[in-house]
């Protein structure tokens, strides 16, 4: 029974493996679940309550959809020609300041893979072959657990019904440990492109990293997730900026430049810790579903992104540049906003009808506190065949609740498998082969930089599936 009850997840992700598109396989396995729930639920849900269950999870997904739009409408009223200009002398420094900096703060603020592409047209532009310049540009993906201002991280939350705020922290410390193992593979990677660190660069760069995940720990204990990794990622580029070019290089250009990423910063800082601000936009709140938490439209970060990238697309070519940007961000959002709906329900349909429920006592019951270790595993497989850190969610959180007990060790376990999941959509097909096509590298020299990967692959899986582990058993 139980590989019935798992047949939603199977056919979805063997779908994808096969190569059918994620909206295809999004939308047979939520069909699957929502039959799987009705034929064989040990809930015996009818009919009516799968479709509340998914009416719910698409409730869910609402707040993210409405981001993910405004978001790339955001992201595209700020490319442009010069946007990659200037990449500095090819030295290790600008190279790590390109992938662990400049990509990372792009990636939180806007997402898409946005850092990514700045990542590997920066490596490019410093002299760096295709191949190494694909490995090293994963890096600007370290913080994809808050990318696009958190969203996925924050769908992971509601489907595993935890608080977020105990959440994220704990999300901060396993990236930290992460990124305490991965910067040595930077490092090689750095020095197998021509760009080897010396033991100045190692010094910097080792407490520039030290002092980022030190303050995305601090953020993410006394900040709300929207503001935590950019509030971590700017004293840090400030430092860098001054130490390269000093007080004169802060001028009215780059002031310019940063303008849009300095009022979406204003913004959300006004929007969610001024309480008399934070009180008034909160209202109108809906919540038309018990086990699904209420949206405030007005306190959504969709509003200052959507405003934003308005003002710009204005200021640029008047009314007809903000209409052919609204038109042109519907396009590329469609099939993405349809598969977070599609998701987010499938894993609400397998979690409300009793599915992963019977799924964690069946698995339980053979494997005790290890099953724990399944749950990173199918975070990170979600992520990588996804391309998408809600569809590690998806994926996972249903085997989260399933597997682990509430309380400390469930969320150390969600936390791991947020982390995998964001971490392996770095080196998924869907990211990779947008660099491909964006610096036209050969399907041999993509192979390559996947294989100068594989330690990516293994830190990652290993560490946060020993961390899930360790949770389980202490808790």
């Amino acid at each position: 029974m139980i590989l019935v009850w798992l047949s939603p997840l199977i056919l979805f992700l063997g779908l994808i493996l096969s190569g059918r598109s994620a909206l295809t396989a999004g939308t047979l396995g939520t069909i699957c679940a929502a039959l799987v729930a009705y034929l064989a639920g040990p809930d015996h849900p009818d009919a009516a309550a799968i479709v509340r269950h998914f009416a719910a999870g698409a409730w869910i997904g609402l707040p993210a959809t409405l981001v993910i739009v405004a978001g790339l409408a955001f992201s595209l009223s700020l490319e442009k020609p010069s946007d990659d200009a200037d990449a500095g002398k090819p030295e290790h420094g600008a190279l790590a300041e390109a992938c662990l900096l400049r990509g990372p703060f792009l990636e939180t603020s806007t997402g898409f893979g946005v850092g990514y592409v700045v990542a590997v047209s920066g490596a490019r532009k410093l002299g760096v072959d295709k191949a190494p310049a694909l490995a090293l540009a994963t890096f600007s993906q370290i913080l994809v657990p808050w990318g696009a201002l958190g969203i996925g991280t924050r769908i992971s939350a509601d489907i595993a019904g935890v608080s977020l705020a105990a959440l994220i922290w704990r999300t901060a410390v396993v990236t930290a440990l992460l990124g305490a193992v991965l910067l040595p593979l930077f490092w090689r990677l750095s020095r197998q492109a021509g760009l080897s660190p010396a033991l100045a660069d190692r010094l910097e760069w080792a407490g520039l990293f030290a002092l980022l995940m030190a303050l995305l720990v601090a953020a993410n204990l006394t900040l709300p997730l929207e503001l935590a990794a950019i509030a971590a990622l700017a004293p840090v580029m400030l430092l860098r900026f001054l130490r390269v070019k000093g007080w004169a290089g802060l001028d009215r250009a780059l002031l310019v430049r940063l303008a849009p990423y300095i009022a979406l910063i204003v913004a959300l800082a006004l929007m969610r810790l001024v309480p008399a601000i934070h009180d008034r936009l909160e209202h109108p709140s809906f919540k038309p579903f018990a086990d699904a938490a209420a949206f405030a439209p007005l306190l959504s970060p969709a509003l200052p992104l959507i405003l934003i990238a308005l003002v710009v697309a204005i200021r640029r070519g008047g009314t007809r540049q903000a209409a052919a940007l609204m038109k042109l961000t519907l396009q590329r959002a469609g099939r993405a906003a349809l598969l977070t709906f599609l998701l987010v329900g499938m894993a609400w349909i397998m979690v409300g009808s009793g599915l992963a429920g019977g799924i964690g006592l069946a698995v339980s019951g053979v494997l005790g506190s290890w099953a724990a270790g399944i749950v990173p595993v199918a975070g990170a497989l979600g992520g990588y065949l996804t391309g998408s850190n809600t569809g590690a969610g998806a994926v996972s959180m249903p085997l989260a609740t399933a597997l682990v007990p509430a309380g400390e060790a469930r969320l150390a376990v969600i936390a791991a498998a947020v982390v995998a999941g964001s971490l392996l959509t770095a080196v998924s097909p869907v990211r990779v082969t947008m660099g491909q096509v964006l610096i036209k590298a050969t399907t041999v020299e993509t192979g390559q930089a996947l294989r100068a990967l594989w330690p990516w692959f293994a830190l990652v899986v290993g560490l946060t599936t020993a961390i899930a582990l360790a949770a389980a058993q202490l808790a």
